[in-house]
C-alpha cells in the first residue's frame, strides 16, 4: 500500500467521502465568518477584552453542554442531531447578515448570537465526531478521524485567508452571507445520506447515564490524564487566537490581511499534522508524541508571544498548527480507541467539553490579563503553564502506555 493510499483509507467509503467534502465547504464558511466577527469586533470596540469577552460567550455553552451532547448522541440518532445543529447555524447566520446590512450591529448583537452558535456546536461537534463511525469501518475508525482533522484545518487555511481579502476589498458582511450558503450543501447532504444508525436504547435517568460515562474517563487514568492535558492546553496555550486581531493590527501591523494569512498558517500546521496522524496505522505511542507536542508547542507560544517579525510569527504559527492538532486528535483518536461503543458519545463528549468548552475560560482569562497587562505578557504566562503540564504529562506516558495496552487487548 502506497503512503497516499494509507493516508485516505477512509475515502474507500462513499459516505465518508461525501461527509468529508461537504463539510469542508461548510467549515470554510463557518472561519470566513468567524474571522471576519472577530475583526468586526475589534474594529467597533478595539478592546482586548471584549474581543476575548466574545470567545468567552460563544464557547461558555459547551462547557455546561457538551457532557449532556454526549448522552445526546448515545440515545438520539446522530443524524437528527446534525440537522438541527445545522439548521440553528444557518439561522444564526442569517440573523447576523440581516443586523450587518441593516446597519443596526453592535457588539451585543455579536455577543448574542455568538452564545446563540456556541449552544447549537455544544451538540453539533459531539454528533460529528460520533457519526464518523457509522460511515466507515471500524479498522478505518482511526484513518478517518484524522482525516476529518485535516479537513477542519485546511478550511481554517482557506477560510481566514479568503476572508481578509474580502473584509479589505468589500465589508464583514459579505462573509457572514458566504458563510450561510455554506451550510446548505451539508444539509442536503444529511437529508439523503442513509446510514446504520447506532442501537438506541431507552435508559431510566439521563443524570445516571451521564453519571456512567463521567466515572468511566475517571476510573480509566489515560483517559483522564488525556482530558487534563487537553483542558490545559485549551484553557492556557489555544486561547491567544482571541488576541490574534491585536497581534496582527497593533503588534506586526498587517491589518486585516495580515489576519487571515496568520490564520491560514496555523491551519497549514494543523493539516500536516492531522495528515501525519492520519498516516500512523497503530494509536500505540500516540501519548508520547501528544506530550513532545504539549512542549514545543509551549515553547513556540512563549517565543510567539513576544515576536515582532511577521515571517518568524507565521513560521511559529505553522509550528503551533502542527502541534495543536496532535494534541487535539491525538487525544480524540486515543480516548475513543480506548472506550467501548456503548460509552463513545458520553466520552467524545467530555472530550467537547475540555476541548471547546474550557476555551472560553481561557478567552476570557487571557483577554483580562492582556486588559490589565499587556497582550504578550498574557500569552507568556499562558505558555509557560502549558510547558509545565506537558513536563508531568510527559513523565507519566510510560505507565500510561501500559494501562492503555491493556485496555485495548
Amino acid at each position: 500500500m502506497s503512503i497516499v493510499d494509507n493516508i485516505t483509507r477512509g475515502f474507500k467509503h462513499k459516505n465518508f467521502r461525501d461527509f468529508f467534502f461537504w463539510q469542508f465547504l461548510s467549515f470554510s464558511g463557518t472561519w470566513i465568518q468567524n474571522t471576519a466577527q472577530s475583526w468586526l469586533i475589534y474594529r467597533l470596540t478595539g478592546s482586548a477584552f471584549f474581543l476575548g469577552l466574545v470567545g468567552f460567550a460563544g464557547s461558555l455553552p459547551a462547557l455546561i453542554l457538551a457532557p449532556i451532547s454526549g448522552v445526546t448522541a448515545d440515545r438520539f440518532k446522530r443524524k437528527d442531531v446534525l440537522l438541527i445543529t445545522q439548521i440553528l447555524c444557518v439561522i444564526q447566520g442569517i440573523i447576523l447578515s440581516a443586523l450587518f446590512f441593516s446597519g443596526t450591529i453592535n457588539k451585543w448583537h455579536i455577543l448574542i448570537l455568538a452564545i446563540f452558535l456556541g449552544i447549537a456546536n455544544s451538540f453539533d461537534v459531539t454528533a460529528r465526531q460520533t457519526f464518523i463511525p457509522l460511515l466507515v469501518t471500524k479498522g478505518d475508525l482511526l484513518n478517518a478521524i484524522a482525516l476529518n482533522s485535516s479537513m477542519f484545518n485546511a478550511a481554517r487555511i482557506i477560510g481566514p485567508a479568503l476572508a481578509g481579502i474580502l473584509i479589505s476589498k468589500y465589508s464583514e458582511g459579505i462573509c457572514f452571507v458566504l458563510n450561510v450558503l455554506s451550510y446548505l450543501p451539508f444539509i442536503v447532504f444529511l437529508f439523503l445520506v442513509k446510514v446504520k444508525e447506532h442501537e438506541v436504547s431507552e435508559f431510566s435517568s439521563s443524570l445516571a447515564h451521564l453519571k456512567e460515562g463521567v466515572l468511566f474517563a475517571w476510573n480509566t487514568s489515560p483517559i483522564r490524564h488525556l482530558l487534563l492535558v487537553l483542558g490545559t492546553y485549551s484553557l492556557w496555550g489555544m486561547s491567544f487566537i482571541t488576541l490574534m486581531p491585536i497581534f496582527s493590527d497593533q503588534i506586526l501591523h498587517r491589518g486585516a490581511k495580515g489576519l487571515g494569512i496568520l490564520m491560514g498558517a496555523s491551519g497549514i500546521g494543523s493539516v500536516i499534522g492531522a495528515l501525519f496522524l492520519a498516516s500512523r496505522q497503530k494509536i500505540l505511542g500516540i501519548k508520547k508524541l501528544i506530550a513532545l507536542c504539549g512542549i514545543l508547542s509551549s515553547v513556540c507560544i512563549f517565543i510567539f508571544a513576544f515576536s515582532k517579525i511577521y515571517l518568524l510569527s507565521i513560521l511559529l504559527l505553522i509550528m503551533i498548527g502542527f502541534c495543536s492538532i496532535i494534541i487535539i486528535s491525538g487525544s480524540n483518536t486515543a480516548m475513543q480507541a480506548m472506550s467501548p461503543d456503548s460509552l463513545r458519545g458520553r466520552i467524545v463528549g467530555l472530550f467537547s467539553m475540555m476541548f471547546m468548552g474550557i476555551f472560553p475560560l481561557g478567552s476570557l482569562t487571557v483577554g483580562y490579563l492582556a486588559h490589565i497587562l499587556n497582550t504578550p505578557t498574557a500569552v507568556s504566562i499562558g505558555a509557560s503553564i502549558c510547558f509545565l503540564v506537558a513536563i508531568y504529562f510527559f513523565v507519566k506516558v510510560p505507565k500510561l502506555t501500559k494501562q492503555a495496552k491493556e485496555l485495548m487487548r
